[in-house]
């Protein structure tokens, strides 16, 4: 069985993560939720819903985007979600789950790109996200 990604699913990650670029995580937040099936972007999707969450320090429910995002992606890619669970984790006053996220994510730098079918641009999230 064959799964099919629409450019609209295209379109709303790439209009997020614009979103996100721009310190407009509500919108990016929209646009995420808007999606009604991501298929195989269903990662980056929940990845993107984290990190949208987290800039609006709506921390318990970035943790379930952030954490689904780490179960779906790929082992190398995992390690920026758990990077990102890391604040969230502490925010909400759980050290010994950000000190294992903080393990898990490692400590190399390093930039996400995820390329996307149907498009020319990939979507770039850097590992420290960016101070407006």
């Amino acid at each position: 069985m064959r799964i099919q990604m629409t450019p609209k699913t295209v379109r709303r990650l790439l209009s997020a993560d614009g979103y996100l670029d721009l310190g407009m995580p509500n919108r990016a937040v929209e646009e995420l939720e808007k999606i009604e099936d991501a298929g195989p972007l269903e990662g980056p999707r929940q990845l993107l819903l984290g990190i949208a969450l987290k800039q609006q320090e709506s921390h318990r429910d970035a943790i379930n985007h952030l954490e689904k995002a780490a179960r779906l992606m790929p082992s190398p890619i995992r390690a920026f979600a758990w990077r990102e669970l890391v604040d969230s984790y502490k925010a909400v006053g759980s050290e010994e789950m950000a000190a294992l996220a903080k393990k898990l994510g490692g400590d190399g730098e390093f930039q996400l790109k995820i390329s996307l079918p149907f498009a020319n641009f990939t979507l770039s999230i850097p590992a420290t996200p960016k101070v407006a």
